[in-house]
């Protein structure tokens, strides 16, 4: 006679289906410590839940009174019914296919579940789940005539079993021999619960009454403790890629042929900066509008590669874009693996490289100009100088020697010679120290008062101007302009002091400015002397020249260093000219407005 405790019986199949509850627990704490592999935090429900159904049903196959029976039936239907929809979701990890893992499915799945719970539940008020149910006498099991709603919810059970094992089954032929063995082990464990319940349900089993699905959680766990401590089952090679596809650094996208978002990894998800539920599913084109050409192109070709550019955080990226086409075992085409590689490090240190490259050919080409230009100013230059202090060695010497001989008027005029000379020379000198620092400072551009800066240059020229009795017409009001003030004093000093020389007699010169419909400010200076030919306009701004020799003094350098400064102020310099007496030039030099 078997031990009866508060209407329970005591028997070995009781004391069986406890234990295998128990050792779903224990696997379950055993399987925590893999909890952050992809695909266990699945496994961790199914076997809850089969702890679930081989606990209520060991209580509802020993209680004796047909109440108790069915409120632990009731409960039971958490654990039938979590747990094929857990080991659907665990094969659909294992497998890889992550697009029906998106939160939206997997809450989909339980909220089927839990509405397929509820049936047994509210049976008293409808009788569609359990039509009747009486106790076998001979084995204290409960014998059920199931309504329609059980069979929806067994097909809902057993599509999610079956579903699950077609995945094991066909990552079965995926995997190299080795993890074969593992997927096979773990394909035999997943027909385990499915055989029991189908022997149950159509009472094929050789204890009528009793049903084998909890108790094949027995051999399951046992299974599953197999794999683990034998063949590493949770070092699987799909979860060791599915590691990799978290971890590394590339952003990875993966698009099916119709240009659908399938996957993507954590790198592609900060690139992108869009909440998951936005992105799977979704047209590539929505998601890179700017990109559409090139992933047109992408879908085209089996295999594409080049250089995209992305602002992240203000910054522009750019990264190494490369798209292999992805086929099946059958090779068929079923997508695109597309990997972005950030790049800006290296493009910017190819920047850099060019950058200096490029620097250095300019001041190679700057030092060339440079030694041009002094080789041309050598031409001119040098004679001045030579002649300018020859007259002060000579005119030293006739002091020296004929002191004593000269009267006061001849040694004023020696003097006279000796102070013009010494003056050229200085201004040689100065101009020379102008133009190199031109070429040397940088200088930041800022709003220039035109007006004070042309009368300082004529207060610099004011015994130039009283001398040659020269007219000046300046302009009402002057625009605002971007420049130096240092320097285009030292561009309007020559300008004027040209005007003078080369003008008419006496000079008349007029100075004014235009704006130019580009925001630019064109400003300009007129004299009335003979003009220019279109041979001595090509001469001009080109190297020391002076043109006329026999009217102006001079050694050709300060237009040199008018177009030096325009340069460094990214202005234009230039000259108009007729060739007609009496109308002279009109030079002038264009900056950008304020």
């Amino acid at each position: 006679m078997e031990p009866n405790i508060d209407n329970y019986i005591i028997t070995p199949l009781f004391l069986l289906l406890l234990i295998g509850g128990l050792i779903g627990v224990v696997t379950f704490f055993f399987l925590l410590r893999f909890r952050k592999t992809p695909g266990v935090k699945y496994w961790l429900v199914w076997q809850i839940a089969a702890s679930i159904w081989a606990f209520t049903y060991a209580f509802e196959f020993a209680a004796t009174n047909i109440e108790t029976k069915i409120l632990w039936s009731k409960f039971s239907y958490f654990g039938i019914v979590y747990g094929p929809v857990a080991f659907l979701l665990f094969s659909l990890s294992l497998s890889s296919k992550f697009r029906l893992l998106q939160k939206k499915y997997v809450i989909l799945f339980f909220a089927l579940a839990t509405l397929f719970i509820l049936f047994p539940f509210t049976n008293d008020y409808h009788h569609l789940h359990w039509i009747s149910y009486g106790v076998n006498p001979e084995t204290n099991a409960t014998d059920y005539v199931y309504g329609p709603l059980f069979w929806i919810m067994m097909g809902f059970a057993y599509i999610a079993l079956i579903s699950g094992i077609v995945n094991i089954l066909t990552l079965y032929f995926k995997l190299s021999g080795y993890y074969k063995r593992q997927i096979a082990l773990l394909f035999i464990t997943s027909l385990l619960p499915l055989t029991g319940n189908i022997m149950y349900v159509f009472h094929l089993n050789p204890l009528p009454g009793f049903d084998w699905t909890p108790f094949s959680f027995l051999l399951t766990g046992i299974l599953i403790a197999i794999n683990i401590s034998q063949f590493k089952m949770f070092d699987l090679v799909p979860f060791a890629r599915n590691k990799l596809f978290e971890v590394l650094p590339d952003a990875i996208l993966i698009v099916d042929n119709r240009k659908r978002i399938a996957d993507f990894n954590p790198a592609m998800k900060r690139l992108i900066e869009i909440d998951d539920q936005k992105i799977i599913g979704e047209s590539v084109d929505e998601i890179f509008p700017k990109w559409k050409k090139m992933i047109r192109k992408i879908m085209e070709v089996s295999d594409f590669q080049t250089i995209v550019s992305q602002v992240i955080d203000g910054k522009i990226c750019y990264f190494d874009l490369s798209s292999l086409t992805l086929s099946d075992y059958d090779n068929h085409n079923d997508g695109r693996l597309i990997v972005l590689k950030d790049v800006t490090r290296r493009i910017r240190a190819d920047e850099e490289i060019t950058e200096t490259h490029i620097n250095l050919i300019n001041e190679i080409q700057e030092k060339e100009k440079l030694i041009h230009d002094l080789d041309a100013f050598s031409h001119t230059v040098a004679h001045d100088l030579k002649g300018m202090l020859g007259a002060i060695v000579s005119a030293s010497s006739i002091i020296k020697t004929g002191f004593g001989d000269m009267s006061r008027d001849e040694l004023l005029e020696i003097n006279d010679l000796i102070g013009q000379s010494a003056t050229k020379t200085i201004q040689i000198t100065n101009e020379l120290l102008t133009l190199a620092s031109v070429r040397d400072q940088e200088i930041k551009m800022t709003t220039v008062n035109m007006q004070t800066v042309v009368q300082e240059a004529m207060f610099r020229l004011k015994d130039v101007i009283s001398d040659n009795e020269a007219e000046i017409i300046l302009p009402e009001s002057w625009p605002e302009a971007l420049g130096y003030e240092a320097w285009l004093e030292e561009v309007w000093l020559n300008y004027i002091s040209n005007a003078i020389k080369y003008g008419g007699i006496p000079p008349c010169i007029q100075i004014g400015s235009d704006i130019l419909p580009d925001n630019r400010v064109k400003f300009w200076i007129k004299d009335n002397g003979v003009g220019l030919s279109a041979d001595d306009i090509d001469l001009l701004f080109t190297k020391f020249t002076r043109l006329d020799t026999l009217r102006a003094e001079g050694h050709g350098l300060g237009l040199s260093i008018v177009k030096r400064i325009m340069e460094k102020l990214d202005g234009e310099v230039g000259v108009e000219s007729e060739n007609i007496p009496g109308q002279g030039s009109t030079f002038y030099f264009i900056l950008p407005m304020r």
